[in-house]
């Protein structure tokens, strides 16, 4: 399946009936289905995908339980929803999965199929996907106001390439704040940790914040305040994937002049 908005779905489930209720859900919300994944760098393929929901069939708990663990334990995929389901209400069995998995919701397939139940799984999904689109409502008003002077000295720390100090003045900025562009502050400084991180040699830092700050640059607008966030992503990617290319032992031969400035104007 493909989809032109780029949602995804991540599912572990073989049963045949759970992946088709699967399937028409995907077809509901627009999203693509990914059914599997490759063993290695599980966190940053679930950070980079950036699913909708995180779908179990409780039958393989015990299988998935080291997978979901991960992706809950780190700061760049923990906000992903997980929802467990089978074809029961056995509160024992659901009350371990919330333990085991993390589970956010149980979703009772049984009912959905014998009775036509609402919400259905398309429903659950899309009660967290409203929330999010919410925010971004918000986020848009705040994008077309003007930075606050604190955040203009954490850009002005960035491109002086300051970027520990760029990281205090922006955290101060994101306490600051109460309304969802604070996530841009919260990205921007993540990325300037990691750019501060490839500086001092530290290959393994600088990947958890590069991939922590996504969840927090991919939803924001192309421009938000004054800020070229579309061309502050892409050049953050760059480095990210020029880092990677060297790996770990040859991270003393990272080009910085791959850090680029952040690219912005003052609105009065």
């Amino acid at each position: 399946m493909t989809t032109a908005t780029g949602r995804k779905i991540l599912a572990f489930v073989h049963d045949a009936t759970l992946r088709q209720m699967i399937e028409d859900a995907a077809v509901e919300l627009e999203a693509e289905v990914i059914w599997a994944l490759e063993k290695d760098h599980i966190v940053k393929q679930v950070a980079e995908m950036r699913p909708l929901a995180i779908l179990v069939h409780l039958s393989l708990m015990e299988e998935v339980k080291p997978i979901i663990q991960g992706l809950k334990a780190s700061p760049a995929t923990r906000r992903v929803p997980v929802i467990a389901f089978d074809y029961h209400s056995d509160e024992e069995i659901i009350r371990k999965a919330a333990v085991t998995i993390y589970q956010d919701w149980y979703f009772n397939a049984r009912d959905m199929l014998t009775l036509d139940i609402r919400p259905t799984l398309a429903g659950m999904i899309r009660n967290s996907l409203e929330e999010t689109e919410a925010d971004s409502q918000e986020l848009l008003d705040h994008c077309a106001q003007p930075m606050t002077p604190l955040v203009k000295k954490g850009l002005e720390e960035f491109n002086a390439g300051e970027y520990y100090e760029c990281h205090e003045t922006l955290e101060a900025a994101w306490m600051a704040e109460t309304t969802p562009v604070r996530d841009m502050y919260r990205g921007i400084l993540q990325v300037a940790v990691a750019y501060y991180q490839i500086q001092r040699g530290n290959y393994n830092g600088a990947m958890k914040l590069f991939l922590r700050s996504i969840q927090w640059l991919e939803p924001l607008p192309e421009r938000c305040q004054g800020i070229e966030i579309a061309r502050f992503r892409a050049g953050a990617l760059q480095a990210r994937l020029a880092m990677e290319a060297l790996g770990p032992e040859r991270i003393g031969e990272f080009d910085q002049k791959l850090m680029k400035p952040i690219i912005y104007e003052e609105q009065f």
